[in-house]
């Protein structure tokens, strides 16, 4: 695969706890997301439920390992020729997505399926061309192994998707690795290209490839020209003999199938379309994950933990703070920024910008920050001003019943306003929230002329 960067290459691990995770498939909070019905009607499937029981009592690389081998011989039907009814009768095929099913479309497995729709939030009948579903591979049959949780699963590939030093399709890749930990291994030649992008600290640099500490369940990262210059491939380690240097490995989007290779790392030979190269010129790194922890939590500070941002503002908002490791992402009311997280989040060392046309998505009032870095969280108190409407009583930049009920409900005592959400939803202006707004708005929505209160006059938040 084609990745523009080095470091978006470098993927699947950062700095996530190897949280236990049952082998039992059905552990899985929405099981009906992670795996299609087509699939689990596959022999892919009965393999991997298999593999998952025999490693129960193994270690997370082993698991991950384990899972990747269960697919052995799965194929991408999109590019080893189109037989849509024998792809569906091998569960293959999700039902309704013919449309995925042609030449232009790399990405038609069960693993990118799962990707889109579990992890990206994409709605089912989105079409996603070109993918190359080496890293999206190598990330599921993490999460298979017990890797990633759900939650952190989601949250790290947002938050590096924005990663302004990373170049690359997002949607072909899930995570990215924390170049600082221990565990990552640069060959020469490869680690002089990071310092393009300001990483302060590296681990293990040009170890020899002969030398790496190749490990079952390890990912290991190939540049096919030999260069360094990008990182086209991940895979996942079967075994390497130290006598012989050959390396077995198992990965994705290899001929358009899971499949088991073998290198021999002393071999010269053209290579996947490649010129003549010695083998061990195209590995490129590697990384283990069994020993990960987090990093360090520390009390994170910045100038002031109370920001105001005016929508009519030319810039956004930069926060400084006294963390020098990674921010890994961004939250308001706990949802991740994401619509334009790509063009307009700098996610840095001890720093974050948060574009204009980001926070112009978010409605006036007062909101909850939450910056979320390698070493510590920091919340921040944020209000947004500008311009805002009386009967906006949910502060989402329209007058509807939406209001109404938002208001029934705070009276009734399952939900709350802000000081902002409460002044806009005292429409007829006796100082507190009574059903009376609740009239007031709903006659505006009918368009009465009278007994309307303040109801869509503008104010100033």
């Amino acid at each position: 695969m084609k990745i523009k960067k080095i470091i978006s290459a470098v993927m699947t691990v950062s700095v996530l706890a190897s949280c236990l995770f049952s082998t039992a498939l059905t552990a899985h909070a929405q099981e009906s997301v992670v795996f299609s019905p087509e699939y689990k009607t596959s022999p892919f499937y009965t393999k991997l439920v298999a593999a998952q029981e025999d490693s129960k009592d193994k270690t997370t690389m082993e698991k991950v390992l384990a899972a990747a081998l269960s697919q052995e011989g799965y194929q991408n039907y999109a590019t080893s020729g189109i037989d849509i009814e024998k792809a569906r009768a091998d569960g293959l095929l999700w039902t309704g997505k013919e449309q995925r099913m042609n030449n232009n479309s790399t990405g038609n497995t069960e693993y990118t399926r799962w990707a889109q729709t579990y992890v990206m939030d994409l709605e089912g009948s989105a079409q996603y061309e070109d993918i190359d579903w080496c890293a999206i591979f190598v990330s599921w049959c993490m999460y298979q192994g017990g890797y990633y949780n759900e939650e952190k699963l989601k949250k790290y590939y947002y938050s590096y998707c924005a990663e302004p030093r990373v170049e690359f399709d997002a949607d072909s890749w899930i995570a990215a690795f924390d170049l600082q930990q221990k565990n990552v291994y640069y060959t020469p030649g490869v680690h002089h290209k990071l310092d393009a992008y300001n990483w302060s600290t590296y681990y293990n640099i040009d170890v020899d490839p002969f030398e790496l500490p190749y490990k079952p369940g390890g990912l290991v990262f190939f540049s096919w020209d030999g260069s360094g210059t990008y990182f086209d491939h991940v895979a996942i380690v079967v075994d390497y003999d130290k006598d012989t240097h050959v390396l077995t490995y198992t990965n994705g989007n290899s001929a358009g199938q899971v499949i088991t290779r073998q290198i021999d790392l002393d071999e010269e030979e053209a290579f996947r379309g490649m010129a003549y190269t010695k083998n061990s010129n195209r590995v490129a790194a590697y990384a283990d994950y069994d020993e990960i922890k987090p990093l360090a939590q520390k009390e994170i500070t910045t100038e002031s933990t109370k920001l105001t941002w005016d929508k009519e503002s030319a810039s956004g908002l930069r926060i400084q703070t006294n963390s020098e490791s990674v921010i890994v992402s961004v939250s308001v009311d706990e949802k991740y920024l994401g619509d334009n997280i790509v063009s307009n989040m700098l996610l840095q060392e001890g720093k974050v910008s948060i574009g204009k046309s980001e926070l112009k998505n978010i409605p006036v009032g007062d909101h909850k920050l939450l910056l979320t870095f390698d070493d510590g969280v920091l919340a921040i108190d944020l209000h947004i001003s500008g311009e805002a409407k009386f009967g906006d009583a949910n502060t989402d930049s329209a007058i509807n019943m939406a209001d109404a009920t938002r208001i029934q409900k705070v009276l009734s005592g399952q939900n709350k306003f802000t000081d902002v959400q409460k002044m806009l939803a005292d429409v007829d202006g006796d100082g507190k929230v009574t059903i009376a707004d609740v009239t007031c708005i709903q006659k505006y929505i009918a368009e009465y002329k009278t007994g309307c209160g303040k109801t869509g006059e503008t104010v100033q938040v």
